[in-house]
């Protein structure tokens, strides 16, 4: 199914967590490129800010992340924006940590999908053979190797291509997607 964008062009970066999305992402915005961070990091960043040290544990864990990422593609600008991860993530971190995913999720897919909010074709980032963990990431290597197939297989459930990432330095990588996205 393709999907048509006929004034702004929304790409997503995702795949394994410590794959180095992030770091493009910071790259691009350092570029002046329209960037749109993880929500699921801040999140898990002010529930443990206000002493909730493992809020993926708390039942409102993935409707906070949904809200935040619905909130955050609405307000952002510009005409060409990449997005570090995205719904559709949201929902393979619910299919992930076993929880249902919510209608509040199950309606912003929705959302995403009758609107084509998305460009079709999303960057995919494998794993990098390691993983470096940090407050917000706190996940082994086997685990984001499971946690990769998942996202593999939520983006082709609902129809997205993708385009892998070479694992080239933070400026290639920014270079190959800035390429691809601008002759899109």
């Amino acid at each position: 199914m393709e999907r048509k964008h006929p004034k702004t062009k929304r790409f997503i970066l995702t795949g394994t967590p410590g794959s180095g999305k992030t770091s493009v992402i910071l790259e691009l915005k350092t570029l002046g490129h329209s960037v749109v961070s993880e929500a699921a990091t801040s999140v898990i960043d002010t529930q443990q800010a206000n002493h909730i040290l493992k809020p993926w544990e708390n039942p409102s864990f993935i409707d906070d992340i949904t809200q935040l990422q619905k909130h955050r593609q609405i307000d952002a600008k510009g005409s060409l924006q990449f997005y570090d991860r995205s719904p559709f993530c949201t929902y393979a971190l619910s299919k992930y940590l076993n929880y249902e995913a919510p209608s509040t999720l199950l309606a912003e897919i929705t959302r995403c999908l009758e609107l084509q909010i998305y460009q079709n074709k999303i960057f995919f980032f494998e794993n990098l053979g390691f993983i470096e963990n940090t407050e917000a990431r706190k996940i082994s290597y086997e685990e984001a190797l499971v946690f990769e197939k998942i996202h593999l297989d939520v983006y082709k459930e609902f129809g997205f291509d993708f385009i892998l990432v070479p694992k080239n330095s933070i400026k290639e990588r920014c270079n190959f997607i800035i390429d691809y996205a601008t002759q899109e």
